[in-house]
């Protein structure tokens, strides 16, 4: 099933641009987020718990959000989203024929996680606050397309429902992809072949766990074996214990040498097939 939306933006000039907002695990240290990030400062993937605020940290105005993309409707990738329909509906009047806000995630929960979001804003009660999002529910295996991008999904192995996304920028021809929450998968790597960045998750540090059917989450290894598999350019790790960094990327580069650990803040460029760090 392909769903299209036609939207018209600037194209990019400079290449596709990652920003990663939050690279921790589920509980973030002081300062830090859990795992989420901005293509193009126009898409928010995963909310973290703050992603508004971390926008404004690093010169983003959050009204400039067109997508956000839900990768699993676990706490930590959506708890941030009442934040961000309250900050749009605040600031409503700096830009009042903004579209609304468009919402891809999982068919299973993403319209009761963006009602509940809703909900938590009291709106019925405060009808000034609402902010109405457009819903896209994607089955693992669907696709969604508009003028300046394309995704295709596969499933993650995980709890939930949730999303693997091949993202490719029509403007620039680069493909990346990006798993959210999984434990390892040779699904996700036959799916993500031939992207120039691919972004796992680590959430078991250095150790390599297989397909962990008990919690669903990966190791930094079980990442590297993906990126082999598909033999992508670049490896970043996302979502690993903070004290565990240096150990889980010493133990993907044995496997993946081409593997890094971005900070939260860092900026990724990605032209056709040529990342640059």
């Amino acid at each position: 099933m392909q769903h299209r939306k036609n939207s018209v933006t600037e194209s990019q000039q400079k290449g596709t641009v990652i920003r990663f907002l939050g690279t921790a695990t589920v509980v973030p240290a002081a300062g830090h987020d859990t795992a989420s990030f901005l293509i193009n400062d126009r898409i928010l993937v995963d909310t973290g718990w703050y992603a508004a605020i971390k926008m404004k940290t690093y010169g983003v105005n959050p009204m400039d959000l067109e997508y956000v993309f839900i990768t699993h409707c676990h706490h930590d990738h959506y708890i941030g989203l009442p934040h961000i329909l309250f900050y749009l509906r605040m600031r409503k009047r700096e830009r009042p024929d903004r579209p609304p806000l468009k919402i891809i995630g999982p068919a299973d929960d993403i319209e009761r996680v963006v009602l509940l979001a809703r909900q938590f804003l009291q709106t019925e009660r405060f009808p000034d606050v609402e902010c109405i999002p457009d819903i896209y529910p994607l089955m693992p295996g669907e696709s969604y397309e508009d003028d300046i991008f394309r995704i295709d999904t596969c499933a993650t192995r995980h709890p939930v429902q949730g999303l693997c996304y091949r993202y490719q920028d029509k403007a620039t021809g680069a493909i990346f992809s990006f798993t959210g929450d999984t434990a390892y998968s040779p699904v996700i790597a036959e799916h993500v072949q031939e992207s120039t960045l691919l972004i796992h998750e680590a959430s078991h540090g250095p150790k390599e766990i297989g397909e962990d059917p008990a919690w669903g989450h990966a190791g930094a290894p079980d990442a590297a074996r993906i990126a082999l598999a598909a033999e992508v350019q670049q490896l970043a790790l996302i979502h690993c214990p903070e004290e565990q960094r240096d150990a889980a990327i010493t133990s993907a580069q044995m496997i993946f040498p081409n593997t890094f650990m971005p900070e939260d803040g860092q900026v990724v460029t990605l032209g056709v097939h040529d990342p640059i760090t």
